[in-house]
């Protein structure tokens, strides 16, 4: 329906199969469908908007689909007082894999790790002819060889992480330790060191080394500004940085060693998909 469907699900849906978008029990929804996803708008009655759903085109519905379902503008007995009834929230889907297809889709599109791998394992289903846990076992072989170059993929995070940490923790001796501020005065800086009694406190000290230690800080704080900016400049003019660019990479190679899966089930789930985790 439309009042619960977004315009990327409905785009997805359309480009698939247009005949499952019908309206009032005929094929009108198709012009329509068309006019929504241009942006134009569509002259439709209530009672027509009450009847866009996703049937098959002949008013025929699927046995666990309600008279109800798709609709916004009758009483429905599943809500009482503006609440689920007891009956209704026990039907709630409590797993990805127990949700139908219409919802993991919305959810992939949306960027749910979990929706992709279930929807990766259906496909893996429909492809190979076998039960959900056996697809599930491989989508969990999939998920091992799309890991298996992330540590060398993400070798530049890791270096990143271990450098700013190092620098973040090395900083604060270099400001605040008495020892360490007057032997590196003594290597690199040889300012006039103050009296004793200016340096009693570590603030004291603070204040000595801040006087070659913030150009440092302060310019290495722009450096980083300024990278920021480039970054989202390149984004905006369509140029990948490299943590795209590697996704892209790994899809690829994950689409080119599955061939006989669906590559947007693939991309998905690869894409998504994380050393530590999930992405999304």
């Amino acid at each position: 329906m439309i009042a619960a469907t977004s315009n990327r699900t409905m785009t997805l849906l359309g480009g698939t199969s247009k005949r499952l978008f019908t309206v009032g029990g005929s094929k009108q929804g198709s012009s329509n469908l068309k006019s929504l996803q241009s942006g134009s708008k569509v002259p439709l009655s209530l009672s027509q908007l009450k009847y866009f759903s996703s049937n098959n085109g002949d008013n025929r519905r699927h046995p666990n689909d309600g008279p109800l379902d798709h609709s916004y503008y009758q009483s429905d007995d599943r809500f009482k007082d503006s609440k689920p009834t007891v009956a209704y929230a026990k039907g709630m889907p409590r797993s990805f894999s127990a949700m139908r297809h219409e919802q993991i889709l919305q959810l992939c599109v949306e960027g749910s790790h979990q929706a992709r791998r279930e929807a990766l394992v259906r496909n893996v289903m429909t492809v190979d002819n076998v039960e959900h846990d056996d697809a599930a076992k491989v989508v969990s072989k999939i998920s091992e060889e799309n890991r298996s170059h992330m540590y060398l993929e993400y070798l530049p995070y890791h270096t990143g992480i271990a450098t700013a940490g190092i620098f973040g923790a090395v900083s604060f001796p270099m400001v605040f330790h008495p020892g360490t501020v007057l032997w590196f005065n003594e290597k690199f800086v040889t300012a006039e060191v103050p009296e004793i009694a200016d340096l009693e406190t570590i603030l004291e000290v603070g204040s000595f080394s801040w006087s070659w230690m913030e150009p440092i800080i302060g310019q290495a704080s722009f450096i980083f500004l300024v990278l920021q900016f480039v970054r989202s400049q390149a984004i905006n003019l369509g140029l990948k940085p490299y943590g795209h660019k590697i996704l892209g990479v790994r899809s690829k190679r994950m689409c080119k060693k599955y061939p006989q899966y669906d590559p947007i089930f693939l991309e998905w789930f690869s894409e998504s998909d994380a050393l530590y985790g999930k992405l999304k």
